[in-house]
């Protein structure tokens, strides 16, 4: 895990003497002219594809959405998605706190918004780091650490290359839509990385996950995971990509839901906590 960690580790160092270089605290990330002529750049670049397919991906880094598509792993490796579950704590309050401590300003409030290409709802506060960004490298994060630890097939190595690059375009949506500037998807990819592999950390090391694949445990994940998909189905959106995207997680999870009342989890490809270590 430590060896996992260090890219995080690294990026996170290499923004910590961007601000003191540059001074103002993380607040003033948001007023750097380097950000804004990459954002700029950035954001008019990718406006050459639909409105549409960013509205879809940028979706896949709201938490609620991408735990449903991923239930569908829950009836035969319970233990990778205990994982993404368990990366939820740690990347909410990174998220959380890193948002009040820095309270920079998004590109919305600095910029004129019709000098860029906004999709969906015009933000101005909270901008680092990004959130969804967060969430697309923690569950990254915590399926390669889980289910692939040690790569030695080529279809480990084309997991973990397609965990990466699903993740990383999730945080490029967020430039793409307007959201945030280079540097938050950059400081989220970081701590989502690192919340990740605290969620695998916790499911690898101990057995609380094995709840799920018995009893009451199962009972109780089924009618959650149902009430988790019919909430989704209720949730408004303006597009149809996003209507597709959230009613496909939606079925996601109540067809998980009703797998685990009837029938329930295999556990015969899960690794013990003893083995995990």
């Amino acid at each position: 895990m430590v060896i996992l960690a260090a890219p995080a580790l690294l990026v996170l160092a290499l923004i910590g003497l961007l601000v003191l270089r540059f001074g103002g605290g993380a607040a003033s990330t948001a007023l750097w002219p380097e950000q804004h002529v990459l954002f700029l750049w950035w954001n008019g670049a990718l406006a050459s594809f639909p409105s549409e397919i960013w509205s879809a991906i940028t979706l896949l880094g709201d938490a609620a959405v991408v735990l449903a598509l991923f239930a569908l792993l829950l009836p035969s490796k319970p233990q990778v998605w205990a994982a993404l579950l368990a990366s939820v704590p740690a990347g909410a309050l990174i998220s959380v706190s890193a948002k009040h401590w820095a309270s920079a300003s998004r590109p919305a409030a600095v910029l004129d918004s019709a000098t860029f290409n906004v999709i969906g709802p015009i933000l101005q506060h909270n901008s680092f780091p990004s959130g969804h960004s967060i969430t697309a490298f923690a569950v990254a994060a915590a399926v390669i650490a889980t289910w692939v630890a040690r790569p030695q097939r080529w279809h480990d190595w084309a997991l973990i290359l397609g965990g990466l690059l699903a993740a990383t375009m999730v945080a490029v949506s967020r430039v793409a839509v307007g959201a945030h500037w280079p540097l938050d998807i950059a400081a989220g990819a970081a701590f989502g990385w690192l919340a990740g592999l605290s969620g695998a950390a916790l499911a690898l090391h101990s057995g609380w996950w094995t709840w799920l694949c018995r009893g009451a445990g199962r009972h109780a994940a089924g009618a959650a995971l149902i009430l988790w998909g019919l909430l989704l189905w209720l949730r408004p959106h303006e597009t149809l990509s996003c209507i597709a995207v959230v009613g496909l997680a939606g079925l996601c999870a109540i067809s998980v839901g009703v797998f685990l009342l009837l029938r329930g989890p295999a556990q015969r490809s899960q690794t013990s906590p003893e083995q995990g270590a």
